[in-house]
């Protein structure tokens, strides 16, 4: 295949993705060039910024559709890594004769079978084990009674005993319920045995333990009446389905999309992303268009498995798919997509079109997040876009102000200084422009906090983190 820069630049996501990658051939940081016989694959061997190289490919056995890998971070198809190995084709550097790697011969073996037509034999449906079903169901609700049983018993010894308890106890019969197919509800015990911790830091203060006691009492309970419902197999609608969300169901695609979890041809834009529990939880924040709303994705990455999963990244253009998966949930739903997607340029009617959602009078914004963060269902956090007339800084606070007048405080972002405003590229972005601000609960100050993650004009969006 003849490569010339004019369509290098074409794979390129991004300027920026253009110029490392021709930076990184040019700097010489590939040490090895491999090409097939019949030069319908390329690897290259990249040095990194840590111990370990980077191995980059390129698969041209479909010539109008390469495929690019790499075992770097970036979720960026091709990354930087990908494109230098393209200069170094079109350079006609010095590449090694080398026989295909098997893995590579596995998967495009796998392309071809998966290219051919299928069977229109019809297929008997997949018998669904539905005594299989009820044991897990019954399983999960043993697990319930023992979280139930957990929280009578620090009912009972009172909050300020259960803070000074020993609460690796707690944190046991967190990881009992694996045992029980409850991650969700794990999660949640591990929330409380943290604000348990806390609170020990923080003058016995001791409401953000009461509030998620009340949180994960309510969600045992909805829990259990809802997995009655599906032992004594009555009707289960998709609100009902939240709960699934809640106890920790791994939903596939598959799943989401015979459930209806779905919304075809849909485009969305990242306004903002960010990382907490020391990395080991991504998400971002993207406005989906034409559903006019804000949802989320969410990479958990634990710590003992994180080498095993890929890295979420910020996103700086605008992704297409024609399904677009929606997690069941209350608001800013989890959503995902899967590989068959493209990405663009953000356009000028995009910005428009995220502002056009932005809520403009702060003191009714502030009444209905409250109301939501009262429902134990509702995430903690969330997302909403506000449009103000000035941010202004008062003292050592900083104000956003609506066109009523109206005054919301700004609380800074994990790892971020509100004085970042200070110093950003244009000053007419503290006035008469939008802002993605997240909103949660501060049991400690007993005040709702307003975090804005990124400022969006008529040309830009400014993330104030990453």
């Amino acid at each position: 295949m003849s490569i010339n820069v004019a369509w290098i630049e074409e794979q390129a996501v991004n300027a920026n993705a253009l110029k490392n990658g021709r930076a990184i051939y040019q700097s010489g940081k590939f040490i090895k060039l491999y090409c097939s016989a019949d030069e319908t694959f390329y690897m290259g061997e990249c040095l990194g910024s840590g111990s370990k190289n980077y191995i980059t490919s390129v698969d041209f056995q479909n010539q109008s559709h390469p495929i690019f890998r790499c075992n770097c971070p970036s979720r960026q198809f091709p990354c930087k890594h990908s494109i230098g190995l393209l200069f170094a084709i079109e350079d006609k550097a010095n590449f090694e004769i080398c026989e295909i790697p098997e893995d590579i011969v596995k998967k495009r073996e796998r392309l071809i079978k998966r290219a051919q037509p299928k069977d229109n034999t019809e297929k008997k449906p997949k018998k669904v084990n539905k005594t299989g079903q009820k044991k897990r169901w019954m399983k999960q609700k043993e697990g319930l009674f023992v979280c139930e049983t957990m929280l009578q018993d620090v009912t009972r010894m009172g909050v300020a005993a259960f803070v000074n308890s020993q609460l690796k106890d707690y944190e046991n019969i967190a990881k009992q319920m694996n045992d029980y197919y409850l991650p969700g509800i794990q999660r949640l015990i591990l929330e409380l045995v943290i604000e348990a911790k806390n609170a020990l830091t923080s003058d016995a203060v001791y409401d953000g333990v009461i509030a998620n006691m009340l949180r994960l009492y309510q969600i045992v309970k909805k829990g259990k009446q809802y997995l009655d419902k599906k032992i004594n197999e009555e009707e289960i609608t998709q609100d009902d389905q939240i709960m699934d969300e809640l106890l920790g169901h791994v939903w596939n695609l598959k799943e989401l999309k015979e459930a209806g979890f779905y919304e075809e041809n849909q485009e969305f834009i990242q306004l903002g992303f960010c990382s907490k529990n020391e990395d080991t939880l991504q998400i971002g924040y993207w406005y989906v268009h034409p559903l006019q709303e804000i949802h989320k994705t969410v990479n958990m990455r634990p710590l003992k498995v994180a080498k095993y999963i890929k890295e979420d990244d910020s996103v700086l253009e605008k992704v297409r798919t024609s399904c677009l998966y929606l997690y069941p949930g209350v608001n800013n739903r989890r959503m995902r997509y899967d590989e068959n997607f493209t990405t663009c340029d953000i356009e000028a009617q995009d910005y428009l079109h995220i502002r056009e959602i932005a809520k403009m009078d702060f003191e009714q914004v502030i009444k209905e997040v409250k109301n939501q963060l009262k429902n134990p269902l509702c995430d903690q956090e969330i997302a909403i876009i506000l449009a103000y007339e000035q941010i202004k800084q008062n003292q050592d606070d900083f104000v956003m102000v609506d066109e009523f007048n109206h005054q919301l405080k700004l609380s800074a972002m994990e790892g971020t200084s509100l004085h970042a405003l200070t110093t950003l590229p244009s000053q007419n972005l503290l006035s008469k422009q939008c802002a993605l601000v997240i909103f949660s609960y501060d049991y400690h100050t007993h005040h709702l906090l307003a975090k804005p993650m990124s400022l969006i004009s008529n040309e830009q969006i400014v993330r104030l983190l990453y």
